[in-house]
């Protein structure tokens, strides 16, 4: 059965759906199992007729293999596809973190229990707006807004904190907003120079629907002869929560971050007003959107970003530098010292990219834009001489020019396939995470607190990886809300570890409380909100600096009743555990 025609069907099968009451003021929201104010189906489908017939009943991801919604050819789609990011991306009711899915260990839809065994709604949406314009995210927000719905906005559902989620929900599903504009010369909205303005100059830029991914304007960007400073992960939407969290990219130590490209951003606010934010107008909500975090001040509807040349050259390193044993002479914890050492001067050498550190390994895969292999080869020499040096060290290298960051792109992530959307790259299905962000300070003042801090967490279960794509031109200060944390640091550290379907609740807690602690052990000066732990003590410095109390203000201007409301989001103090809850 086709999954248009399958979601149709099952509009009608919804909990809640009794006549109820006009909506009451109330400081709690109202979720689908309150049957006292859940709109009636007669409520819903007259704003499914306003929506042109864009709602849907979300499901979750495994339900086909489940009776009543059993559909063989379906579940056999499930099974095969349940780990394939592309695949959860373009799916309503399913995440990239799965275990965001579920409320704890009963209240699921499991892919591995038996098809008679109950498929819970869990944490999964139980409507959505599969929009195609902003006129319909409009009406969604107004209608959201008029029964006091908790209102979720999702794209990817790449939130490795569950923010594009939660029980009892009506989501906005921007995924199939897909329209790319280029302009050979992008002129913003309500520009009005002054004598004292500065000649606006040529700006060569995009325009995105909300539902565009990566690998889509990688793609599309190619084909223009330009290149965009995107994530490393191509299946992320790239108007979302990437760059409204700052958005860090493989080049951004030569172009900046995300957040720093944009000129120009459409949104739905609470209010249901459509606004265009730029330098010319709405600056605040301008400002706070480009660092402010996603699914915060609206609904991004579409975003403009600056495009750049493209690049004449890219070398890039594969690099593995294995210890032969475990000792008293430490050699990998030398080597990492060593590292840490020289990271400053490869940054400013132009390297960008991630490295994986283990008790044994440290695998660097790093690219350097617009330098020949005989430079990348001369700025990585003093690493590899000291590890030739070291006994019990073993190095692997692979140096290799390509011609186009797109050539690299298909060739490395996408495993030389045509596209990312065909590469069965899994998903990292369960994400207790969590992001620390290093100065660059401290890798000259105090490099050996570095490198003792890493090698004593390669004991814990957690993994390393390093992303090194700070520094350059990301140190330029802009005038908008990144934090400035990620200004001063040089390296954003993750430490992660996938469980599976079967890990218990109280499992992936421990795990989340044990990653909370050896966090701590990095000389971090704030985290990466886009990649962060789900328990970030002291959330509003870590995610915001200095920069959230005007957030705070800004926030309280365009959303005065917090109906954009999400985890560990500016304002979100303010509401109860759950989010449900207006605190008093």
């Amino acid at each position: 059965m086709h999954r248009a025609t399958y979601l149709v069907l099952l509009l009608s099968f919804v909990p809640g759906i009794l006549s109820v009451k006009e909506p009451q003021n109330s400081s709690c929201r109202c979720l689908a199992f309150d049957h006292d104010c859940w709109p009636s189906s007669r409520v819903w489908n007259s704003f499914n007729t306003s929506v042109e017939g864009r709602l849907i009943r979300v499901l979750p991801p495994a339900a086909p293999c489940h009776d009543p919604f059993f559909d063989e050819q379906g579940c056999k789609e499930v099974q095969e596809s349940w780990e394939l990011e592309f695949w959860r991306t373009s799916h309503p009711g399913a995440l990239y973190a799965s275990n965001f899915e579920s409320l704890g260990d009963q209240h699921r839809c499991s892919l591995a229990s038996n098809r008679s065994s109950t498929c819970f709604q869990g944490a999964v949406p139980v409507y959505a707006v599969s929009v195609l314009d902003p006129l319909q995210v409009i009406s969604a927000v107004k209608f959201a807004s008029r029964y006091n719905l908790r209102l979720v906005v999702r794209t990817s559902g790449h939130d490795p904190t569950g923010r594009s989620t939660a029980p009892g929900s009506f989501a906005i599903w921007l995924h199939h907003l897909k329209s790319i504009t280029f302009h050979e010369s992008f002129v913003p909205e309500g520009y009005c120079p002054d004598k004292n303005s500065p000649p606006l100059g040529k700006i060569p830029a995009v325009t995105i629907g909300a539902g565009v991914q990566w690998e889509e304007l990688y793609a599309a960007t190619h084909e223009r002869n330009s290149v965009i400073t995107g994530g490393a992960c191509s299946s992320v939407g790239a108007a979302g929560g990437f760059p409204q969290g700052g958005g860090h990219s493989l080049l951004s130590p030569m172009f900046g971050l995300a957040a720093d490209n944009i000129l120009q951003y459409e949104i739905v606010t609470a209010g249901g007003e459509l606004l265009v934010a730029n330098d010319w107008q709405n600056q605040e909500l301008f400002w706070a959107l480009r660092g402010g975090g996603g699914g915060t001040f609206g609904v991004v509807v579409s975003a403009t970003y600056r495009t750049h040349p493209a690049l004449e050259s890219l070398a890039f390193a594969l690099y593995n530098f294995t210890a032969t044993t475990v000792n008293a002479s430490n050699p990998m914890g030398k080597l990492v010292k060593k590292f840490v050492q020289i990271s400053p001067e490869l940054s400013d050498a132009g390297w960008s990219g991630n490295f994986f550190l283990s008790s044994r390994s440290l695998v660097l895969v790093y690219l350097l834009p617009n330098k020949n292999v005989s430079f990348a080869n001369e700025t990585l020499t003093p690493l590899t001489t000291y590890a030739e040096h070291q006994p019990g060290m073993v190095l692997e290298t692979s140096l290799l020019a390509f011609s186009s960051f797109q050539e690299w792109h298909l060739a490395v992530q996408c495993g030389g396939q045509p596209s990312c959307i065909t590469f069965t790259r899994r998903s990292q299905l369960r994400f207790p995470g969590a992001s620390s962000l290093i100065p660059r300070k401290v890798f000259t003042d105090c490099p050996t607190k570095i490198s003792r801090a890493l090698m004593k967490i390669t004991n814990t279960p957690f993994s390393i990886t390093g992303v090194s794509n700070l520094g350059g031109d990301v140190a330029r200060p802009r005038n908008n809300a990144v934090n400035p944390a990620l200004r001063s640091a040089l390296w954003h550290i993750i430490l992660a570890t996938n469980t599976n379907d079967n890990t218990t609740q109280a499992e992936y807690e421990k795990f989340a409380r044990q990653i909370t602690h050896a966090n701590k052990l990095l000389p971090g000066s704030g985290a990466y909100m886009n990649e962060a732990d789900f328990n970030e003590p002291n959330w509003q410095q870590s995610f915001f600096g200095e920069n959230y109390p005007r957030l705070l203000d800004i926030k309280d201007k365009y959303d005065p009743t917090g109906l954009f409301v999400c985890h560990q989001c500016v304002g979100s103090e303010k509401w109860s555990n759950d989010l449900n809850c207006k605190l008093k």
